[in-house]
C-alpha cells in the first residue's frame, strides 16, 4: 500500500490500484501509465475534484480503467496484496479486482489543532474572516486553507495574496500610522534607473 509514489520503477510490471478523485490520484494515473502493467483508478462519487485537462489527458492518453461510484471494501493477500474487493455505493455490486499494489490519494484530514482551544470562531473546521482577513479575535487574522469568506478560491496563488492582505491589516492594527497600502512592487524611481544604466 502507498500513499504517495515515490519512485516510478516501484511498479514496474505491476497491476496498480488508485484510489481517489482529485489531482494527485490522477497524476499518478498518467505518471505509472506507461510503467504499470495496468492501472485501475476507483473514485467514489461521478465527478472529480482534479483540473479538467488532467482528467482528459488521463481519458484520452492513457489506458486506465476508470470507475466511478466504487469504493475499496477490503484487501487480500498473504506475504503481498494479491487483491482488493471493490463495492458500488450506489448498486452495491461488490467485485474482486487482482492488484499487486494500491495507491491511497484521499487527500488529508484538515485539524486546526491548538487553535480549536483559541476562541477562535470556527464553521465547517475552517475560520470565518472579513475581506481585511480578521477572524472573530481583534488582532488575530487568517489566511490561506483555512480562512473562509465569501469569495473562497482554493489555489495556492490567492492564499498567497491572502497573506499579504492579513500581514498589511495586521501591521496597521499593531501601529495604525501605517498605511495598508505600501505601494506597488514596481514602483521604482526610473529616472535613478536610467542615470544608473548612463554610468
Amino acid at each position: 500500500m502507498h500513499y504517495f509514489v515515490k519512485e516510478r520503477r516501484t511498479f514496474q510490471g505491476l497491476r496498480v490500484l488508485i484510489v481517489g478523485g482529485g489531482d494527485s490520484a490522477l497524476d499518478w494515473a498518467l505518471t505509472l501509465n506507461d510503467v504499470a502493467r495496468h492501472v485501475t483508478l476507483i473514485h467514489r462519487r461521478d465527478r472529480f475534484r482534479a483540473h479538467e485537462g488532467t482528467l482528459r489527458r488521463v481519458r484520452e492518453e492513457t489506458k486506465a480503467d476508470i470507475k466511478l461510484h466504487w469504493e475499496v471494501k477490503g484487501l487480500q493477500g498473504g506475504d503481498r496484496l494479491e487483491s482488493a474487493t471493490l463495492f458500488n455505493n450506489q448498486t452495491h455490486e461488490e467485485q474482486t479486482l487482482a492488484i499487486d499494489a494500491v495507491v491511497f490519494s484521499l487527500g488529508f484530514q484538515a485539524s486546526l489543532g491548538p487553535m480549536d482551544q483559541w476562541g477562535i470562531h470556527v464553521e465547517k473546521n475552517m475560520i470565518p474572516v472579513t475581506p481585511r482577513m480578521e477572524t472573530n479575535i481583534p488582532g488575530v487574522y487568517a489566511a490561506g486553507d483555512v480562512a473562509s469568506h465569501s469569495a473562497k478560491i482554493k489555489l495556492i496563488a490567492t492564499g498567497f495574496g491572502e497573506i499579504a492582505t492579513a500581514v498589511n491589516f495586521a501591521m496597521n492594527y499593531l501601529d495604525p500610522s501605517t498605511s495598508v497600502n505600501p505601494g506597488h512592487s514596481s514602483s521604482l524611481d526610473m529616472t535613478g534607473l536610467q542615470a544608473n544604466r548612463g554610468r
